[in-house]
């Protein structure tokens, strides 16, 4: 399979696994967007019943992303039962990303936020990875509006869902089977961590595409790769330039990078932090929490105790040095 600067690599790498110098190709990172935007230009009557005729993959089969897709990965990614998720957005030529003082991204109507969940049947297998579900954000209208599909047993074709929908896949584990209940979610299940007041998405924010992607074999930041296509712009300061170097980075948990602290704060960031904020689901002003990543410890209510559950009733949520007396701890055990 080829790979293309627009994903492919990381599609191959997510269905068969893929070798190559990473350090071998040289030139841009991304191509130019495409004029012509292929992938849901047009949203007035809703989305296709099928994936494949969304227009953003050139290829079903092989998930070859089409021409407007750009790929990306977070820093601290969301825990989706083990699962592999390829991330792509597509944001209309030439309009451009308005990154807030924040860091937060708003994106301009008719962009689309694509993410595909995959499972690995045979554990440490990267043969037997098979995209189960690609979940769709389309920003339409000042809002945003969130889709799901489900992928058949072939894995060539995928199919628009209206409703929540459990579905059971069986993992071979290194002790035997285990069956894995997987949750197809619906629109409400969405703006329950979407919240809908907040005009703004979870995981593209400046900390956490502040990364190096590889693009086919080209090396390279993903903030500077997408400023250098004229994708992001400030709305606050005198210049629009963006620099990694001086831009916000959050943690990546899952290789160690960064402070133990850090880490953890990226991982409830990424996991908790989008209910536990001001204005939210489970809003700050009730809950006395607020783990967004760069707000600081003392602020964000890590230190304080307990409260609504009456069996940890005063046990602080962090006890330094005490992972038994630590509730938010043993919440996760």
């Amino acid at each position: 399979m080829g790979c293309r600067r627009t994903g492919g690599c990381l599609l191959a790498l997510f269905l068969i696994g893929c070798g190559g110098d990473a350090t071998t190709a040289s030139g841009p990172a991304l191509p130019p967007r495409p004029e012509v935007q292929t992938c849901l230009p047009d949203v007035t009557d809703g989305m296709p019943a099928l994936l494949s005729d969304s227009g953003c993959f050139s290829d079903l089969k092989s998930l070859e992303p089409g021409p407007d897709l750009i790929p990306y990965e977070v820093n601290s990614a969301l825990w989706t039962d083990g699962a592999f998720k390829p991330r792509f957005m597509v944001v209309p030529n030439p309009e451009r990303i308005k990154i807030t003082m924040n860091g937060s991204w708003q994106f301009p109507n008719g962009s689309v936020l694509i993410k595909v969940f995959g499972l690995e049947l045979i554990a440490g297998d990267p043969g037997s990875r098979r995209a189960v579900e690609t979940r769709f954000m389309v920003r339409n209208e000042g809002r945003w509006e969130y889709y799901t599909y489900q992928w058949n047993d072939e894995g060539d074709e995928a199919e628009l869902l209206d409703q929540r929908k459990t579905v059971e896949y069986t993992i071979q584990g290194p002790a035997g089977p285990e069956v894995l209940e997987y949750l197809f979610p619906q629109h409400d299940d969405c703006v329950t961590c979407h919240f809908q007041p907040h005009d703004e998405v979870l995981g593209p924010k400046t900390s956490q595409l502040n990364r190096t992607g590889s693009y086919d074999g080209v090396v390279a930041n993903q903030l500077d790769a997408m400023f250098e296509i004229d994708l992001l712009t400030k709305v606050f300061g005198s210049s629009d330039e963006i620099n990694a170097g001086d831009e916000p980075k959050m943690a990546n948990p899952q290789i160690g990078q960064g402070s133990l602290e850090d880490q953890a704060r990226a991982y409830l960031d990424a996991n908790c932090g989008h209910c536990h904020r001001p204005n939210a689901y489970a809003s700050s002003a009730d809950h006395g929490l607020d783990l967004r990543y760069e707000v600081s410890l003392e602020d964000s209510g890590l230190c304080d105790a307990m409260r609504y559950f009456p069996e940890w009733a005063g046990t602080p949520r962090v006890s330094p040095g005490d992972p038994q007396g630590s509730g938010i701890l043993q919440r996760f055990v």
